[in-house]
């Protein structure tokens, strides 16, 4: 933003008094939503923007800014400026040429604003009432959510040690699980504690912690260091004013919603089925008309009875998941499903964005068309329910293994046409595996088929019935749209499992490196070091002194005195040399 702000200035500045005041006083406004970005984009850049994490990052910055200023509502004249500032900033990035990004995220990022004014003049899918802040008060102070989430902040208190991955250790997940209300034992083995209470080798392992944690993280309401994590700037939430305590409470109230209902597994697209059918009960359940419980747990006569079946089941999860969310205070359910008014705006900041609702298969993104088409000069088609690859094309896919904390990730560029043994090799590189261990490919969830080599002379399937062999099948096959996915299963011991994502399809090269990587993210793990779990264990031992086995896998590992094992640490350049050399 340093660098920019001169040009920016400039180009801003008409002549008009005051004019290059109001162009810094903008960039102010721009510089936190970008910070907010570039923690959410797959691929960060401040000029090259992407429409969902930016439609997030504005509406965060905003709920934030409420809560600074201790309203618990959206100034609306901040919130336009706010927009009217970051929409400058893109319009100045496509005029000066300091664009970087394609000119299909440049189209999708203008229809975004296009949109948002256009529903200036729309009423909203809901109508926030008015709630004096007494009762509001009042209203979130009672919810078990809030309570919950004061007693892990007082626990954290000044500081508490986490592991070179921002997890808490394992001697202090009990305490921390008590806070939320779940009775749970931090073990290095699954194996109970033999008095029934459930062990657990990981925080992410209970759910609700997870989704706290990474709530009150969203809400600044924690911040994760290197070795430990602290309290934000501010103890609003605890002992704040009676204005500044309600901010806090909505913005982490709607934080949390978006964590316990908008993440999940983008492998499995049941779950994505499910958060759909979350989001769309409590916004109904936010407005006067509320859904009734006997109309939503019905099942249509006339649907096949396999499609009864499956829709009774995920009906089921998720409303086992919005029992949750009423344990938590979040909304009521007996013969309907509501939530309490002083909630309703956390409903809305959270789910009342359209782009929100297109990725969730609940309605088209902004200026989209029904079927996306290729840029005529790049070539490239934006995600979505894209076409089937083209012979010759190249598809930009986005390999990330699963469960991992930071995250570890790749984005390759591949044919669409490479054999799948050939994408072995590639995703061999990228995460800088060995080979040593058997692997398989496999598209629909755990009961979907696999496709993984033969069994060498003849000795028998080491996959099962339901697998194929991968010799003459290709990447296009089974990735045959942008956003389809499959996983990628190494080791079937240490059981790494990667989630294989077409995010775009390219008609042709730009004679780079090919394949290539374009970037990524995360230290890749060592061979044979025990699974997810067993990898951020030995990155926590390597990077705490006190740590009983300290020594023994900085010896394993070959680190010398002084060196670090950084878990966030990525080379990209290493990465691509080891792909030419293969290739």
């Amino acid at each position: 933003m340093d660098l920019l702000a001169p040009t920016f200035v400039h180009w801003f500045d008409d002549g008009s008094p005051g004019a290059a005041a109001a162009a810094l006083q903008y960039l102010k406004l721009v510089e936190p939503v970008l910070g907010r970005y570039l923690d959410k984009a797959p691929s960060p850049q401040a000029t090259a923007l992407e429409p969902l994490p930016l439609a997030l990052a504005i509406s965060e910055e905003i709920a934030a800014t409420a809560g600074l200023q201790g309203t618990g509502s959206p100034d609306v004249e901040h919130a336009a400026y706010t927009v009217d500032a970051v929409h400058t900033y893109v319009v100045f990035l496509s005029e000066t040429g300091k664009w970087t990004g394609t000119s299909e995220q440049l189209a999708e990022v203008l229809d975004f604003f296009d949109s948002l004014a256009e529903r200036d003049d729309e009423p909203s899918l809901i109508n926030i009432p008015e709630v004096p802040q007494e009762t509001a008060l009042d209203a979130f102070s009672a919810l078990p959510l809030i309570q919950r989430a004061s007693a892990l902040l007082r626990w954290i208190g000044d500081g508490k040690p986490v592991t070179g991955t921002g997890a808490l250790r394992l001697r202090d997940i009990e305490a921390a699980a008590a806070c939320v209300g779940v009775a749970v034992r931090g073990s290095s083995k699954r194996d109970g504690t033999g008095d029934g209470v459930p062990a657990v080798r990981s925080m992410y392992e209970v759910p609700l912690l997870a989704q706290m944690w990474a709530a009150l993280e969203a809400a600044e309401l924690i911040a994760i260091k290197a070795t430990k994590v602290v309290p934000f700037h501010s103890d609003g939430f605890l002992a704040g004013e009676a204005s500044e305590q309600l901010g806090e409470f909505s913005v982490f109230a709607s934080r949390f919603l978006e964590q316990a209902v908008l993440r999940h597994d983008p492998d499995q697209p049941w779950e994505k089925l499910i958060s759909a059918m979350q989001t769309s009960l409590l916004l109904a359940a936010a407005t006067p008309e509320p859904p009734s419980l006997e109309r939503v747990l019905a099942t249509p006569d006339h649907a096949p009875d396999a499609e009864k079946t499956m829709a009774a089941l995920l009906t089921r999860l998720a409303m086992d998941r919005m029992e949750a969310l009423a344990e938590l205070g979040l909304l009521t359910i007996d013969t309907h499903y509501r939530v309490p008014p002083a909630l309703i705006g956390c409903v809305a900041d959270a789910f009342d964005n359209p782009w929100v609702l297109a990725e969730l298969g609940l309605g088209e993104k902004p200026g989209e068309e029904s079927e996306p088409q290729p840029s005529e000069r790049t070539g490239i088609v934006t995600p979505g329910e894209g076409p089937r690859p083209a012979e010759g094309s190249i598809l930009q896919l986005k390999i990330a293994l699963k469960e991992s904390k930071p995250p570890i990730w790749r984005r390759v560029l591949v044919p669409a046409g490479m054999p799948l043994p050939l994408l072995h090799q590639v995703i061999q590189r990228v995460f800088a595996w060995q080979d040593y261990h058997l692997h398989h490919f496999q598209t629909g969830g755990f009961r979907g088929p696999i496709y993984a080599p033969v069994a060498p002379d003849g000795e028998g399937d080491f996959y099962g019935e339901n697998s194929q062999d991968e010799t003459n099948v290709t990447a296009a096959q089974l990735l045959p749209s942008v956003g389809s996915t499959m996983t990628y299963t190494y080791d079937f011991g240490d059981d790494w499992e990667h989630a294989v994502t077409l995010e775009r399809v390219l008609n042709s090269d730009d004679g780079g490196q090919f394949p290539r990587c374009t970037g990524g993210r995360g230290a890749a793990p060592a061979e044979d070091s025990g699974g997810v779990w067993g990898w951020m264990g030995i990155v926590q031992a390597v990077n705490d002194p006190g740590h009983g086995e300290h020594s023994t896998y900085r010896e394993w590992l070959g680190l010398g005195p002084g060196e670090t094992l950084d878990p966030t640490a990525f080379d990209l350049e290493h990465v691509n040399e080891h792909l030419a050399v293969l290739f």
